[in-house]
């Protein structure tokens, strides 16, 4: 999941692709997952910060951002993409049968991590 495809989660309904996914693994299994601390931006602008902030309060995550693609004549449905923390990424993998093994932080973009996610044992 390189090139921040964690954001691909879109959501908290990462939980629970998580959870289907340990299913779906052995137990040796490993995610590699990359994502952007949105909250270590460089040039953090107000505009950035006022839309956490409407997140909070629509109940939906900060870092979650609604986008679409457009090409030409052509446009995506809208969907969203998330940006965590490490303590996030951390929050929404507990529980779902995954462990944060480590981090790993970029040389030289900031915010930028990858996580190695491992499979914890099934009974």
């Amino acid at each position: 999941m390189l090139v921040n495809n964690f954001g691909l989660f879109e959501n908290l309904r990462a939980r629970w692709l998580l959870c289907r996914f340990h299913t779906m693994t052995s137990d040796d299994a490993s995610i590699i997952a990359q994502s952007m601390d949105p909250y270590k931006k460089k040039n953090h602008e107000q505009a950035h910060l006022k839309y956490y902030r409407l997140n909070r309060m629509k109940g939906r995550m900060p870092g979650q951002s609604k986008m679409r693609i457009r090409y030409k004549n052509f446009k995506s449905r809208w969907f969203d993409y998330l940006f965590v923390s490490k303590q996030e990424m951390e929050n929404i993998v507990n529980g779902t049968g995954w462990k944060i093994e480590r981090f790993l932080d970029s040389t030289n973009v900031l915010g930028i991590y990858i996580a190695i996610i491992s499979s914890i044992r099934k009974r």
